[in-house]
């Protein structure tokens, strides 16, 4: 039986085929000093790349504070499940006429493959705040996640979450979080929420040792999701 998951990312939409998939996000962090070509390129191949590939959707992130590295931007992927982003050839005939094409002078810093744990809806363009954790307690972590959300939409709060899990190099283990809105100010809302009671009753309860090992904000654009 086919299940549809909407799923917005930092990014962003997703189908998902079967009950048992785990959807995936494809993460290329790329530094260019040409944002606004690079973007423009990404906004023009989205479309062709994502159709040859598999993709559910596809878009480009770019912080606007806490960068690991001035420059970077983050062109992503979303497929339905493991087997569709591993099935792909990433430099397949179709990909490389499309990177012909990109007249910009960039450098692939990381490439990375991160498990969709929690999934919004598809959003044309939006804030986001993100936070790398490395916890002991994945699952704990998540469940008061959830807590935080659902009481956070009690008070009105206009924001998404999204949850990943690193699967490829450094950042394998590590959890990111993604809390996102098409308004910017009411990202910030939700940010002063961290110092209300409620809030940190929630992160107080949870069991097993944690670390924030990077907090950034960034605007991401979903250049092309598959109609379903």
């Amino acid at each position: 039986m086919k299940t549809i998951s909407k799923i917005l990312g930092p990014l962003f939409i997703c189908a998902c085929a079967s009950a048992h998939a785990e959807p995936v996000m494809s993460l290329i962090t790329v530094n260019t000093n040409d944002a606004a070509g690079y973007a423009a390129w990404a906004k023009g191949s989205a479309k062709t790349i994502a159709t040859a590939n598999g993709a559910m959707a596809m878009g480009l992130c770019s912080p606007t504070s806490g960068a690991q590295k001035m420059g970077d931007h983050y062109l992503w992927s979303f497929f339905d499940s493991q087997e569709a982003a591993w099935s792909v050839d990433p430099m397949n005939a179709v990909v490389r006429a499309e990177v012909a094409k990109l007249d910009v002078k960039r450098e692939v810093r990381m490439w990375d493959n991160w498990r969709i744990v929690r999934a919004a809806e598809v959003s044309g363009k939006a804030h986001y705040y993100n936070l790398h954790v490395k916890t002991d307690n994945p699952s704990g972590y998540i469940a008061a996640l959830d807590k935080v959300h659902a009481e956070m939409k009690k008070r009105d709060l206009d924001v998404t979450m999204q949850v990943y899990m690193g699967d490829t190099g450094e950042t394998a283990g590590l959890l990111m979080v993604s809390f996102g809105s098409s308004d910017r100010a009411e990202v910030g809302r939700m940010l002063d929420t961290r110092t209300e009671d409620w809030f940190t009753d929630i992160i107080s309860g949870l069991e097993g040792k944690r670390e924030m090992v990077h907090g950034f904000s960034l605007v991401c654009e979903t250049f092309y999701a598959a109609q379903m």
